[in-house]
């Protein structure tokens, strides 16, 4: 099972790619795969970005935790 399951789980749900991710982090899709794959990890500020982008497309709220534990 891959470190970061439920964060690809929810980010396909949102139909966003790696590529469109990275974009938003300002890194490539190759090392958003990275990291989603837990080969390097997330900064901080890039776990609030990513919480924020999903939330907003959910239409709910999440925590860092409930996507990166």
């Amino acid at each position: 099972m891959k470190k970061h399951a439920k964060l690809k789980g929810l980010r396909n749900q949102c139909d966003l790619s790696q590529k469109k991710v990275g974009e938003q982090l300002g890194i490539t899709a190759q090392a958003y795969n990275s990291k989603e794959n837990g080969k390097t990890q997330f900064t901080y500020s890039e776990c609030l970005v990513i919480r924020d982008m999903l939330a907003e497309r959910l239409g709910t709220t999440l925590t860092i935790d409930e996507l990166f534990a």
